[in-house]
């Protein structure tokens, strides 16, 4: 037996045995009045003894030293080492402090390396981007003929009947010829006997070849469904193009994977999410079928991640939470929040604006009106769930301002903390409103960037002034969580932290014609409103968020110490690795590699 075995033997036969013994005498030989008068006294010192003793017991699994730890705490604390026990944080302090009190612990040794709390992405799609993993990467295209060539490369090594699926495709990176080519012809003359379906990178357009075409069964004389358009040519046949609630009629003649196709999916996509640091998201896109399929993930134990569950603000899975209330399921998955999108992408024509737009459709019809936002908040006000509402426009953020505020004045909120999504032009006048009613902004700064660019061209200029607004609404408000939308927008919150922390784009000459400098943060807020801040607003301040005892040990291990640098430092910051509760998931075996 070697000495610290020995040494720990002894210590625990201490703890384990003599101790609770010798409290026994200490207790029995107590002759006070008060504890022979008041049992419940005695049994009040017993417990409290006995939560000393199993205080006194823990032992932890790892410890993590010779780090640089920001524990982002009140204090913004810095600590060298960390203990985790059973998936929380047991203590932080000096690496020869805890070396030296947990002796038989695992050690692993961070090299002097940047530690922060695990990412929390205020905005995602897991279902979507685990689907996603399968089809063609049409992101770096930058022409219809290379997305062309892109999918008849896939379609040789393909079968004859299969289905060719390809995502990622932007508008924004085509010229105004390549658009007008859009044509199912095209895609027709990669393959008639495969079926080819291409979503764009905003996932609100589909591309179709003519097989599939044909098997939605629309024609001439199909009308446009509610909420979406079919696309039609100059001779009003269907064109291939399918726009926002119309590519339900692509969606539903899609292969159905099995439910253990889909799961096996989910797990990709969470591997996915780890080498970008991502330990929890707040997923807006939730189905009933799709959290059913997350649960029982969670009960065979391959759910790693947490998840904030967003669910739509109204249909049956609403109904059903309105009736049962809030879940929590085994420390995995929090459904507290109920969602719905007033308007949409301000690019696309979607945003609720007050002033016309310059071509048409001048005015763009909510997708949601104020009569659903103040069903929802009614419901959800009475239940104790938060409400979470998706404005982009200035004058969907002011209907949505008028419709909580008139509902919070007959029912109040149980729960708060209401949440503005995607927050991108605020008027002087709502900016105050939003401080009174303490609303959470949350914003999408890489979305934010590219309206800068092209909101000249759709919309009268002086709406400028209003877009972009980050530091005012932090100031003000003392709080703001990001989020990087994706699969939709770049996934790396990394780099979404450098757009908010330098108000410049990636794209340099994007940055010589515009840029949101004079409303940038600085790296640390732009670091908390992906933890500390994000954290608050999904109700888990109490476990994570922070690196602090008690609190799950979520982290991320960088390359670079992005805190203490310029934001530029951020770009070239590599996840070495990225540890869920004590464990490593995800070792960066390549550092030199950047992940956008």
């Amino acid at each position: 037996m070697n000495n610290s075995t020995r040494s720990f033997n002894l210590s625990s036969f201490y703890v384990l045995i003599k101790l609770p013994i010798f409290a026994v005498i200490i207790i029995n030989s107590l002759q006070m009045k008060a504890f022979k008068a008041q049992p419940a006294v005695k049994l009040l010192f017993l417990a409290l003894f006995c939560v000393i003793l199993a205080s006194c017991g823990k032992n932890p699994e790892v410890i993590y030293i010779n780090g640089k730890i920001y524990t982002l705490d009140k204090n913004n604390t810095v600590v060298e080492a960390l203990a985790v026990y059973e998936g929380k944080i047991l203590a932080t302090g000096k690496s020869s402090e805890l070396t030296e009190k947990y002796k038989d612990a695992k050690v692993i040794d961070l090299k002097g390396k940047t530690v922060v709390p695990g990412f929390i992405d205020a905005e995602a799609n897991l279902m979507e981007f685990s689907k996603q993993l399968s089809l063609l990467d049409l992101r770096n295209a930058r022409s219809v003929d290379e997305i062309v060539n892109i999918v008849r490369e896939r379609s040789k090594t393909s079968k004859p009947d299969d289905w060719i699926g390809g995502f990622g495709w932007d508008e924004l990176k085509l010229n105004e010829k390549d658009l007008e080519r859009l044509h199912h012809s095209l895609l027709d003359n990669v393959s008639t006997t495969q079926s080819i379906y291409l979503v764009n990178a905003l996932g609100n357009t589909t591309w179709v070849n003519k097989k599939v075409l044909e098997q939605t069964k629309v024609n001439k004389d199909t009308p446009d469904p509610e909420n979406g358009a079919i696309g039609f040519d100059e001779n009003n046949n269907p064109n291939g193009l399918f726009y926002e609630a119309a590519q339900e009629l692509v969606i539903d003649i899609l292969p159905q994977p099995s439910e253990q196709e889909v799961m096996s999916n989910i797990t990709r996509g969470i591997n996915e999410l780890f080498k970008y640091g991502i330990t929890e998201i707040n997923d807006a896109n939730i189905t009933e079928q799709g959290l059913s399929v997350y649960k029982k993930m969670v009960d065979d134990n391959r759910f790693p991640i947490r998840l904030y569950a967003m669910i739509p603000g109204k249909g049956p899975l609403f109904e059903k939470y309105i009736s049962s209330g809030p879940e929590e399921y085994k420390d995995r998955i929090n459904v507290k929040c109920v969602s719905l999108e007033y308007d949409g992408y301000f690019e696309t024509q979607d945003a609720a604006m007050e002033n016309d737009y310059n071509e048409d459709p001048k005015r763009m019809t909510p997708f949601n009106d104020d009569f659903d936002i103040k069903e929802m908040t009614k419901k959800a006000n009475e239940k104790d769930f938060q409400i979470s509402v998706k404005t982009i426009g200035d004058r969907a953020l002011t209907q949505t301002l008028n419709a909580i505020e008139s509902v919070n004045k007959e029912v109040k909120s149980k729960a708060g903390r209401t949440r503005l999504e995607y927050l991108e032009f605020v008027t002087p006048a709502d900016m105050q409103r939003i401080k009174a009613m303490e609303i959470i902004p949350s914003i999408r700064p890489e979305v934010t960037l590219t309206d800068k660019l092209i909101l000249n061209e759709m919309i009268k200029p002086e709406n400028g002034q209003n877009l972009g607004l980050w530091s005012n609404l932090f100031k003000q408000n003392n709080i703001i969580i990001s989020g990087t939308d994706f699969p939709y927008h770049t996934i790396n919150p990394l780099v979404v932290m450098y757009y908010l922390s330098s108000g410049l784009s990636v794209d340099t000459a994007a940055n010589r014609l515009t840029n949101n400098t004079a409303q940038k943060l600085s790296v640390l807020d732009a670091l908390k409103s992906f933890t500390v801040y994000s954290a608050f607003a999904s109700f888990a301040e109490e476990v994570k968020g922070t690196l602090e005892k008690d609190k799950f040990a979520d982290m991320v291990v960088l390359s670079d110490d992005i805190i203490a640098s310029d934001p530029q430092v951020l770009l070239k910051t590599k996840i070495l690795m990225t540890i869920i509760r004590g464990e490593v998931v995800y070792e960066n075996k390549s550092p030199g590699a950047l992940l956008y």
